[in-house]
């Protein structure tokens, strides 16, 4: 029992505290230049979650945190991943960048049908044009080829001068690809 005991009391001795799991999290946000890996994400645990998820929706922050903080939610808590991500899509305040990396989260969280639900509307709707590609791009890649007609409709519907913007979309449906994670 009391080694049991012991244990215990090493680990939590051993946890690291809220402030020390937001450091971390600060520090590999503010890497340059460096990717970092989904199991170091994984590996600071669910502490780190309600920090990324904070850093990410947060108004005050440069748009370059807010995405690579949602992009490390993937790794660390895909639901709440999912859930950001739909709020930050539909937030015509939040930075382009950050709207479109919301999109291509989804397409790393959501399953091929519910990622053409969540999307259809950004496709036919969103504005600027950027987020329309990047939701074009997303399905083509995420959704397969039963997303590829929507997205193609989409295309013929913008005007020519925006059809470079949609050139991934389109070369991905066309010449399809095993999707990446």
């Amino acid at each position: 029992m009391n080694a049991s005991v012991a244990l215990l009391a090493a680990a939590l001795l051993a946890a690291p505290s809220d402030a020390d799991v937001r450091a971390h999290v600060e520090e590999l946000l503010g890497a340059i230049d460096t990717r970092i890996p989904a199991a170091r994400w994984k590996g600071l645990g669910p502490a780190a979650v309600p920090v990324l998820a904070e850093i990410a929706s947060s108004d005050t922050r440069m748009p370059s945190a807010r995405s690579g903080a949602l992009s490390a939610l993937v790794a660390a808590d895909g639901a709440e991943a999912d859930r950001v991500a739909r709020a930050l899509v539909d937030s015509p305040d939040a930075p382009l960048t950050v709207r479109q990396t919301a999109v291509r989260t989804l397409g790393h969280v959501l399953s091929p049908v519910k990622l053409r639900s969540a999307l259809a509307p950004v496709l036919r709707a969103a504005h600027p044009v950027g987020l329309r590609s990047v939701a074009a791009e997303t399905l083509a890649r995420h959704a397969g080829q039963d997303s590829c007609a929507e997205v193609m409709d989409q295309i013929s519907l913008e005007p020519a001068a925006d059809h470079p913007r949609f050139e991934r979309a389109a070369s991905l449906c066309a010449y399809p690809t095993v999707s990446q994670p």
